[in-house]
Order: structure tokens, then sequence, then C-alpha cells
């Protein structure tokens, strides 16, 4: 391999490092709605403050003030 590309290489571990999030493009919000006694998860495609998660939970048709809800990478309750 020519330095070049061992260089090029090497800024990209580098990167990882420095940026591990950089990529990162889903996120999901898990519902407990206390109202009908369910619980939804919702994809999101990119990461949002507590207010924007609250607007969402409003738009899906869920009161917030009688809810639980929590964002989190995982989409599956067991790991």
């Amino acid at each position: 391999m020519s330095d070049s590309v061992k260089k090029w290489h090497e800024m990209q571990e580098e990167e990882k490092d420095i940026f591990p999030r950089k990529f990162k493009t889903r996120s999901f919000v898990w519902v407990l709605d206390h109202t009908y006694g369910t619980v939804h998860l919702y994809n999101i495609t990119k990461e949002a403050d507590g207010e924007a998660c609250e607007t969402l939970i409003e738009l899906m048709g869920h009161s917030v003030n009688n809810c639980q809800w929590m964002m989190t990478e995982k989409d599956t309750i067991y790991d």
C-alpha cells in the first residue's frame, strides 16, 4: 500500500475515535401510554431533543401528561 493510502486509513480510524456518533442516523422513542395501557415504539431518523419528542408524541395522538417516554438507540426490549 502506498503511504498516502495508509495515511487516509489512519485518518479514518482517528475520526471514528473523535466523532463516534458522526454517522448515527436512527433513534427510537418508546412511549408508555397510561390512558390505553399500551406501549409504542417510534423510529426517528435524527437525534431530537426532549421538546421535539414531546411534539412527536402529541402528533401521534398521545397525551404527554399521561405518558412516560424515553429516547434510545435500541429498538428491542431485550438485547
